[in-house]
């Protein structure tokens, strides 16, 4: 682009579409200029250098008309719309803008720079002289330029932290990060903020110019914790929380330990501005949850510090304005409505804990972020799991006397402290008895304060103390919960159909923890809780419809079978359709009906016949027209919520209706579309289409027979770890198919076979794919033995092993009696292995041994005892079977103990 110049009529023509697009009172015109200007983009390779010139070369133009230039050129860089000669022109240009006297321009040009680097053919490395320039722009002495440079190397560093941590960058960033630590004694707050901000960039990836610079670093943090600027305090609380996490080491240094602590207590305190105190009040869960910090650094501090935290939960007046609309008259906005958040995984799929939530763990503050009020109470939450009882006899004096405060504000703070220490104070609450008296006064006297806020707050602290109330003074073995559970069950159902919806969701979200807890002790209140349910599906606005939903799958997944009652049906299940039938497929609101729609046709199994036909037809529509639309868009991604949650429904019908889902299959086209899930791009699909395959395999066989053919190998494709939880739902529903199908399968056992022998030798992987795969490999043993025995000596110790940590049921049983018959047919594959065989067979329970199994097993020790002793072998080999374990196969299986 070389000598470029612009063509003064095309410049006025953009200078006419800026015009147009800067104003929206003319809204015809103003559509028009924004589609124009979008067009040109594609149409003119050039005219990225027209916005160049508009942005950076006509300092006479109007200023909102320079910075859309500015604004729509980041985007032509942004959307690939700019050819690598005129993006080179930009390059040549852009930087001069970051020392111009109008801080807007400095900021957009800055945009602009670290949107060039974004590209892959602009690069850092295929811009070779931005850093230096950027250097050098920050030793200028110009506090424009100084701002400018500095606001660009911000946004670098944040976006591109990867690029400058590579080595070919490590001297050049140990430049500039020391350059950023010289900076910290400007005189203006927010400059020394972005320098602060710079380098705390690279504190998670932690390269060696960080590690060369991080003393200068942190001495630089702490000399400016007086700092005049609120900003920097921030930046400087929020380096702290991130060295804490990342490299606390540092506070190996008792003076500097000493000196953070006491800073970081002192702003969470006592800091005049709002945004550094929450930011200081990150770093106390931050060190509790490090186990690289020394257990004890904070207990010195529990006392002030816990008093501080409880402190910091009182609502703050801008919370209560935010929180004041909330009658259950005044229907849910759009965003406040989310039914992805309740997504189940399909039954058959492993969790993966890491990843998982604890959804008792958040207070009822739903339509504000992040407050202070919740950062102490999550800080208070973590301690409590830390130092357990450690913290209770200074702290319950002042919960104590907050709970009689004459301020509601105050006596709630205390209610949800008490909701924050009961996972890791419970015990210690107990042993100084204040738990059943607070229990007490929560459901009698501040469940029914006339303040809502206090009334969800006490839902969620009583939900968090619920297998407590359920189980305690109470014979659960009888299905007797104890004394506190009906008063507990009462004032929940009465703040299910409160006013407020703020206090409904509290309830309901209760309601289905006391649920998970209290199990089989609730079932003398299921028939007054699903009346309160029938009434609040009349009630709910969409959002808390969402959360009952829930509620009532989890109860059905709580009570399992007991809700098949009549009576419960009769409860449940006519207002339940009747929504589902009010709910259009558009509907979001449809997912969460479907999930708690399977967890209750499983539960009240073929009760639920009446009911299946519209509900079967309905759910194989939704998954044909989700099909449907992505055939003609693949990538779209929000149809897969439809799939996967019908796939689920119908998964969960073949497994509570039996035999009866058969009529239903037979007349569908549902197993042609689980075929094509079958190969879907989305893991989900696949997951919940393989769950279904393994419940038809136990009742549909018959329908599934034409379909092996391709059934097989779409397993075998799927077989794949790296997708965890659709390779354990494959891998499980081949070996529901293969046990049914008996020799049949000879043919196909071998292609299958080696993947599986693959994953059982892989120790590292997920423990329930492992046993998973245990399971399906025994189970082809059981089928074709004379195809698996021969392999038999690759995988028999991991196998094994997996096999002694199965629950004993009817899929150990069959792994069992495959492991018998390959033994028998293969015994030299298990003589190096034989102390490991002798445990997986003594790892079962006496009452849980069929009469048949014990016999078989019985056999297979005389048999192995009878012809390694014609060898003199015998002696050698029990010889190195632990002795608990020889005493229990002498009680099982009469085995003698030598």
């Amino acid at each position: 682009m070389a000598g470029w110049q612009p063509d003064q009529v095309k410049l006025d023509q953009v200078g006419q579409l800026l015009s147009g697009a800067a104003d929206p009172t003319n809204h015809q015109v103003h559509v028009q200029a924004l589609q124009m200007l979008d067009q040109a983009k594609r149409d003119y390779p050039d005219f990225g250098c027209y916005l160049l010139v508009v942005f950076c070369k006509m300092p006479s133009a109007a200023l909102e008309l320079r910075q859309l230039a500015g604004i729509h050129l980041k985007n032509t860089i942004k959307d690939k719309h700019m050819k690598t000669d005129v993006l080179g022109f930009v390059r040549s240009e852009v930087l001069s803008m970051l020392g111009d006297p109008e801080r807007i321009f400095r900021r957009t040009a800055a945009q602009i720079v670290t949107t060039i680097v974004a590209r892959e053919d602009s690069s850092l490395k295929t811009w070779p002289e931005l850093l230096p320039k950027l250097m050098e722009l920050l030793n200028s002495g110009s506090e424009n330029h100084v701002e400018g440079s500095l606001g660009a190397l911000r946004l670098i560093c944040e976006d591109h932290t990867r690029q400058l941590c590579e080595q070919e960058f490590g001297e050049r960033l140990n430049q500039m990060i020391a350059k950023f630590i010289s900076l910290f004694h400007l005189p203006r707050g927010d400059l020394r903020a972005a320098a602060i901000n710079c380098i705390r960039q690279f504190i998670l990836p932690l390269p060696n110019a960080f590690l060369m610079n991080m003393d200068s670093f942190l001495k630089g943090l702490l000399d400016l914790h007086k700092d005049s600027s609120a900003e920097v305090r921030k930046e400087i609380c929020t380096s702290l929380c991130l060295l804490a996490e990342m490299k606390a080491d540092f506070l190996a240094d008792p003076n500097i330990c000493t000196f953070v602590i006491e800073f970081l207590l002192w702003t969470t305190e006592h800091d005049s501005d709002y945004d550094v105190k929450k930011e200081a009040c990150e770093f106390w869960s931050t060190i509790c949850e490090n186990d690289e910090v020394p257990a004890g650094v904070l207990k010195p501090y529990l006392t002030r510090l816990t008093l501080v935290l409880l402190n910091g939960m009182v609502y703050s007046e801008e919370e209560l304005s935010v929180l004041s609309d909330d009658l259950d008259s005044v229907p849910d906005k759009t965003e406040e409505i989310n039914p992805a958040s309740l997504h189940h995984h399909s039954k058959h799929a492993v969790a993966e804990q890491e990843d998982e939530e604890d959804e008792e763990d958040e207070d009822e503050d739903g339509g504000i972020d992040w407050t202070l009020r919740k950062c102490s109470a999550s800080g208070l939450d973590t301690i409590a799991n830390h130092y357990q009882a450690n913290i209770l006899d200074a702290l319950l004096p002042h919960i104590h006397s907050k709970l009689q405060d004459p301020d509601w504000k105050v006596q709630e703070s205390a209610v949800l402290a008490m909701g924050a220490l009961a996972e890791g104070c419970e015990a210690g609450l107990l042993e100084r008895q204040y738990l059943p008296n607070f229990i007490v006064h929560l459901i009698n006297a501040v469940l029914n304060s006339d303040k809502p806020l206090l009334r969800s707050i006490t839902c969620w602290t009583l939900s968090r103390y619920s297998r407590f109330i359920s189980y305690s003074g109470g014979k659960p073995d009888e299905g007797i919960g104890g004394p506190m559970l009906e008063p507990l069950v009462m004032g929940l159902l009465k703040c299910m159909l409160d006013n407020s919806k703020r206090v409904q969701e509290a309830a309901v979200s209760a309601m289905a923890v006391l649920e998970e807890e209290a199990r089989m002790v609730l079932m003398p209140h299921v028939p007054t809780i699903l009346q309160v349910y029938a009434q609040a599906f009349s009630k709910y606005q969409a959002k808390n419809l969402i959360i009952l939903y829930d509620a009532c799958g989890t109860l059905a997944d709580s009570i399992g079978k007991e809700l098949m009652r009549p009576d419960l049906v009769n409860l449940l299940l006519p207002p339940l359709l009747a929504k589902w039938e009010s709910l259009k497929d558009e509907d979001r609101s449809l997912f969460p009906m479907l999930e708690c729609l399977s967890s209750v046709v499983q539960a009240v199994g073929l009760s639920f016949v009446q009911y299946a036909q519209p509900v079967f037809n309905r759910s194989i529509q939704l998954i044909g027209q989700a099909l449907e639309s992505q055939e003609k868009d693949p990538y779209n991604c929000l149809e897969d919520e439809y799939i996967v949650c019908s796939l689920d429904l119908i998964s969960g019908m073949a497994e509570g209706l039996e035999g009866s889902i058969e009529s239903l299959v037979s007349n569908s086209q549902l197993l042609p579309m689980m075929m094509k899930c079958f190969h879907h791009i989305s893991p989900d699909v696949r997951q919940s289409a393989f769950a279904l395959l393994g419940d038809l395999a136990k009742t549909c066989l018959t329908h599934l027979r034409p379909y092996l053919e391709g059934i097989f190998p779409s397993v075998q494709m799927n077989l794949d770890p790296e997708i965890l939880s659709v390779c354990n739902n494959a891998c499980w529903s081949v070996g529901e198919i293969v046990i049914r199908l008996g020799s049949e399968v000879a043919g196909v056992v071998n292609n299958l076979l080696i993947p599986l022998i693959n994953l059982m030798c892989r120790p590292q992987l997920n423990r329930n794919l492992l046993q998973n795969t245990a399971i399906t490999i025994g189970r082809f043993g059981f089928v074709c033995p004379e195809v698996v025995a021969p392999s038999l000596q690759q995988f028999i110790q991991p196998w094994c092993k997996e096999l002694t940590g199965i629950r004993d049921d009817i899929e150990k049983e069959h792994a069992f009696r495959g492991l018998i018959k390959m033994a028998t047919m293969n015994p030299q594959g298990c003589l190096d292995s034989m102390d490991i065989l002798f445990k997986a067979l003594d790892s079962w329970q006496q009452e849980k041994l069929s009469p048949e199994l014990r016999k078989e097993i019985s056999e297979l020790l005389q048999w192995f005892k009878a012809n390694l002793e014609s060898v003199n072998q015998w002696q050698g080999v029990y010889g190195r079977v632990p002795q608990e374990v020889k005493e229990g196969l002498q009680a099982k299986y009469g085995l003698p103990p030598s």
